[in-house]
């Protein structure tokens, strides 16, 4: 019996399935109204889609604030949780230029970590950020576009915009492909079954969170 540590609870999981299905959709459906030329009504049923899609976006955010507080508290306290092996992961980013690249940045030896990297604290600081500002700025633009002045409407639509462009572009170009390159943690949060990595994936890339706050289930790889 391989030891597997729990990684993703079940409303981890659920949440973050729910907004990479739908963060994607809205994305496709406001950048085809935004860059496409595109007929009013092709337009115009996009924004449709967009906006029924949004709905459930929104309720997935709000859903695991009010469902699951202690899981997005926990998630909140790891990624503030900052100390000098966190501010160290910098000088080499992990070690990942090294590894796939063969550049000798920084020092070659990786300074342990906690339940998230430094990178990862850094840019799923700015995801929280992102997701919850995009839906406010969102819902305002659609129902108090009257009521707002001409230049923060401008801003509100131009963050709400290039923000989930060049949100999308960090998840496409970095967070996906470093998911992959980690699978234990890949099949722990879209596998199905109860969110556990295997004991040797926690302790290498989160040593200090395995030491310090692990729930351990006996169950095969």
């Amino acid at each position: 019996m391989a030891e597997r540590i729990l990684r993703f609870h079940p409303a981890d999981k659920v949440f973050h399935g729910v907004n990479a299905v739908t963060w994607f959709a809205l994305l496709f459906t406001g950048a085809a109204v935004y860059f496409g030329n595109l007929s009013d009504e092709t337009a115009n049923n996009l924004m449709i889609w967009h906006i029924w899609i949004a709905v459930v976006y929104t309720f997935n955010l709000i859903g695991y604030l009010v469902f699951a507080p202690h899981r997005f508290a926990a998630t909140l306290n790891a990624l503030l949780t900052w100390d000098m092996d966190t501010i160290k992961w910098f000088r080499n980013f992990g070690g990942y230029p090294r590894r796939f690249f063969k550049i000798p940045f920084g020092p070659e030896e990786v300074p342990p970590q906690g339940r998230y990297n430094g990178g990862q604290k850094m840019s799923y600081l700015i995801f929280f950020f992102m997701m919850y500002g995009l839906a406010v700025t969102g819902w305002m633009l659609f129902y108090f576009a009257p009521a707002i002045p001409k230049g923060a409407f401008w801003w509100m639509y131009m963050f709400h915009v290039w923000g989930s462009i060049i949100c999308s572009l960090m998840v496409v170009c970095a967070h996906i492909p470093l998911a992959l390159l980690s699978w234990e943690h890949f099949k722990g949060i879209w596998g199905p079954g109860e969110g556990t990595i295997s004991y040797e994936a926690a302790e290498h890339h989160s040593p200090k969170w395995l030491e310090k706050d692990v729930i351990r289930t006996n169950l095969e790889k």
